[in-house]
């Protein structure tokens, strides 16, 4: 009984310790951010249309045919929130990166390639499960690479 309390110790002071140098890097998670979009901003729609998404400037459209992802000069930090919103992939950035403007349009069957896609040109860790809630990726501080 006395060596489980001292390994239940151990294992709390390290989760501590963890949460702790977390913070202090200086990401920024998805799920303790409020949101900071206006419904107007960004338009999110299961089943698209091409009249439809030819007329929004910034959106994200799923259906059964894939994804599209439609930004112009849009802060990235935002596109991955709403990317979150829509997948449950967490996304942890730095605040710098956060700001870069992004202009894109992608199209792709599934999720994780649109993704990948979006964040191709940045120093990355990312850890892929087979549901998108449990995903998380890491951008790192650095220029994109083209």
């Amino acid at each position: 009984m006395g060596k489980f309390f001292l390994y239940l110790v151990a294992l709390v002071a390290s989760l501590i310790q963890i949460d702790l140098a977390y913070a202090e890097l200086g990401f920024r998670s998805n799920s303790k951010v409020s949101p900071t979009i206006s419904p107007s901003d960004v338009a999110i729609s299961k089943p698209s249309t091409p009249e439809n998404s030819s007329t929004l400037k910034n959106s994200i459209n799923t259906s059964s045919k894939g994804v599209q992802l439609h930004f112009r000069d849009y802060p990235l930090g935002e596109i991955l929130k709403n990317v979150h919103d829509e997948t449950g992939i967490r996304f942890n950035i730095t605040p710098k990166i956060e700001k870069t403007l992004v202009s894109l349009d992608i199209e792709t069957r599934h999720w994780k390639d649109s993704v990948r896609k979006l964040i191709a040109g940045y120093s990355r860790v990312e850890v892929w499960t087979n549901k998108p809630k449990t995903s998380q990726i890491w951008l790192l501080e650095s220029n994109p690479h083209n």
